[in-house]
């Protein structure tokens, strides 16, 4: 590599790093210190038991789950160990009631408000707005969807929050989104969450993911890279760069850890999103997914929600 691509390359890093520590900064100093500091295991590890020993006394959800019976304590011994458990599964009837709020709703195109449209018209929507949609996202589905409303709190998701985060889980967020089988370069896929990644949302934190069409292994299945919340190495933690290329995963955790999550309509699993995880890109079929999020605290309240898979 000559010295003009090494500076070019250095000046792309550069310019990267500075995105991305100005906008942690915009949500202010704890939120900026978080990023910077909840990389860091014996960091996260302090501020999660300094968490628990204020456990909130708030009282524990009740009332009928809308997921089939699971052992949430193994669920979280499963997480603790491996970053993930992937043995829940929606109600029938809550699967339904999503799939029909996904077909009658209005989604949003490639991360842009100026591509709206539904599922059904997906191919007179590619042909006005001249391009193959990737992405399709749902905006709001918290205030939109009743289900999706109900599920944030429903009490057996709680029950392993709070097993695994040593307190009452706040919530981060919620969103749903289509990917599609559409041509997408490398640039593109990282952007849309399809490119191995790790997500800072505190010191600790933890989503579950609900598909809602079933989902093979050309369909676009989460992969999560089993034990990687516990083991960084240190090139990933001192950078502000947080997406990683599949050969530097390869190389670091081998491909035995890499963990393709397929499975049909309404399962689910439960995943740290510190691990390393992408959503892979459909070769083939389109995928339908929801996902919820909590953490320890909320520290981004003034700043858009980034998309994430």
């Amino acid at each position: 590599m000559d010295m003009q691509s090494v500076a070019l390359s250095f000046n792309s890093r550069l310019s990267r790093n500075r995105t991305a520590a100005w906008r942690y900064m915009r949500g202010g100093p704890g939120h900026f210190l978080m990023y910077v500091f909840g990389r860091f295991r014996v960091i996260r590890s302090m501020v999660a038991w300094a968490y628990t020993r204020r456990l909130s006394s708030a009282p524990v959800s009740a009332g009928a789950s809308f997921i089939d019976d699971v052992d949430v304590d193994c669920a979280v011994r499963a997480i603790l160990r491996d970053g993930y458990f992937s043995g829940l599964r929606l109600r029938a009837d809550v699967l339904e009631e999503v799939r029909q709020f996904s077909l009658m709703s209005t989604c949003f195109g490639d991360e842009d408000s100026q591509l709206p449209f539904r599922l059904a018209d997906k191919a007179l929507a590619e042909q006005r707005y001249s391009r193959r949609l990737k992405v399709g996202r749902f905006d709001d589905v918290l205030q939109t969807c009743p289900a999706v409303l109900g599920l944030a709190s429903d009490p057996t998701l709680m029950a392993i929050a709070r097993g695994y985060l040593g307190t009452q889980p706040v919530l981060l967020g919620a969103r749903m989104w289509w990917s599609f089988p559409a041509e997408a370069n490398a640039t593109q896929q990282m952007s849309l969450g399809q490119g191995f990644h790790f997500d800072i949302d505190g010191y600790r934190a933890l989503a579950f993911f609900f598909y809602l069409t079933d989902v093979t292994p050309s369909s676009g299945p989460h992969i999560c890279v089993r034990g990687s919340h516990l083991e960084k190495p240190l090139k990933a933690l001192i950078s502000l760069r947080k997406g990683r290329s599949d050969a530097e995963i390869t190389t670091w955790y081998g491909t035995e850890r890499q963990v393709a999550l397929c499975g049909s309509a309404g399962s689910g699993f439960a995943e740290d999103i510190f691990c390393y995880h992408k959503g892979s890109h459909p070769e083939s079929g389109e995928r339908l997914i929801l996902q919820l999020r909590y953490g320890l605290q909320r520290y981004d309240r003034n700043l858009p929600e980034p998309y994430r898979t």
